[in-house]
């Protein structure tokens, strides 16, 4: 998802162009492989991704920004 918003100018993508990237990097990639109806609904229980409806309806993914103040050291370790 970063490469993809790093080509743009506002840093997302849209939906469709997303999906586009995952089938092309693994033709096999499917939403309901992970249990989701579709994209959208896969992408939404992402907490670093923010899909954002556009004007005419189409539906683009941005990156949310990474939360400030949170020190390595303060990251549980599996």
């Amino acid at each position: 998802m970063a490469l993809l918003a790093s080509d743009t100018s506002e840093r997302k993508v849209g939906l469709g162009v997303l999906g586009q990237y995952l089938k092309r990097t693994d033709p096999a990639f499917s939403p309901q492989t992970y249990g989701h109806s579709g994209l959208l609904n896969m992408v939404k229980t992402y907490d670093l991704l923010a899909p954002q409806q556009e004007q005419g309806g189409h539906w683009s993914v941005s990156l949310l920004p990474k939360a400030e103040g949170i020190a390595e050291a303060d990251v549980p370790r599996a």
